[in-house]
């Protein structure tokens, strides 16, 4: 028989008295394995990483932004520049952190959505650049937070989360901060007795008539603190549409009025430091008006 084939073993076949040595289909799989477990650790795990660490570096830059004084004549350069250089147009409600995804990232509107949305979560947790990426890890990834982001669909109404209320609560709080619905003096005396100063305080007050006795204070740990924005963030409807336009309004007025009194303090501390800036600031505006007219 001139094509005589007999299977010596797994490995190796005889064709026509030749001895061939052969991948079997067990062997083929069990390398396809090991490249897949490469490329798995080594662009799906590793990219995820590095992903979660830029993620991270926009996060800290956004908190940079956000302590400049002249914060909204940058975003408005940055805005320019992406429809002037890259064709991208960002809407008047696009929140600032998605400005800045698209801007880094070039990404198209979805996906500068769920990373702004992951930024936007874990600030709203309080959660530093620095722990950004395993912050993401934990709680399963960017499209996760998203997700999170809206419960399932009862009766075809889309409930927001909690984690979206409580975002929301965080926002206001922080706005809130520049407009204290009443403050407080204490002597020094006093504050000693109220203790170290803390992210959020409780005073225990006793109404009467109308006026609010402050008794006591309570510093707020971790723990209270996250109960209390609970507790706010359970008063929210869950029409939520409304609320984000709201609070989204005080907050852009609440961040205004913050990069003016951080200006005007640094004009009373540091008057050279704040004169530089104030020149910087009428140079990006020059610049800035000039490119708006040449686009017109």
């Amino acid at each position: 028989m001139n094509q005589l084939v007999e299977v010596i073993n797994q490995d190796v076949v005889v064709t026509s008295g030749n001895l061939v040595v052969t991948k079997t289909l067990i062997g083929q799989a069990e390398d396809l394995a090991a490249e897949h477990e490469a490329f798995n650790t080594n662009y799906v795990i590793g990219g995820r990483q590095a992903l979660y660490s830029l993620l991270g570096k926009i996060a800290a830059l956004v908190e940079q932004f956000d302590a400049a004084v002249d914060k909204d004549e940058l975003l408005e350069l940055v805005r320019t520049q992406l429809q002037d250089q890259y064709g991208i147009k960002t809407q008047h409600n696009t929140s600032d952190i998605t400005v800045l995804v698209r801007y880094i990232t070039r990404a198209d509107r979805k996906t500068a959505h769920v990373y702004a949305r992951a930024i936007e979560t874990a600030r709203a947790n309080q959660i530093a650049p620095a722990h950004f990426a395993g912050y993401l890890e934990q709680a399963g990834g960017v499209e996760r937070i998203r997700a999170n982001g809206v419960e399932n669909i009862d009766n075809g109404i889309s409930k927001p989360s909690l984690q979206e209320k409580l975002d929301l609560t965080r926002k206001y709080l922080n706005a809130r901060r520049e407009f204290p619905i009443a403050t407080v003096g204490v002597s020094a005396k006093q504050a000693v007795n109220f203790g170290a100063a803390s992210h959020l305080n409780i005073l225990v007050c006793s109404e009467h008539e109308g006026r609010y006795y402050v008794l006591a204070k309570l510093s707020a740990d971790e723990a209270l603190e996250k109960k209390l924005v609970e507790a706010l963030a359970q008063q929210l409807t869950d029409d939520l549409k409304q609320v984000h336009k709201n609070v989204d309004r005080f907050y852009a007025k609440a961040m205004k009025k913050r990069s003016q009194n951080t200006l005007k303090a640094l004009i009373k501390q540091r008057p050279a430091v704040a004169s530089g800036m104030l020149r910087a600031n009428r140079i990006r505006s020059l610049a800035l008006a000039k490119s708006n007219t040449q686009s017109i």
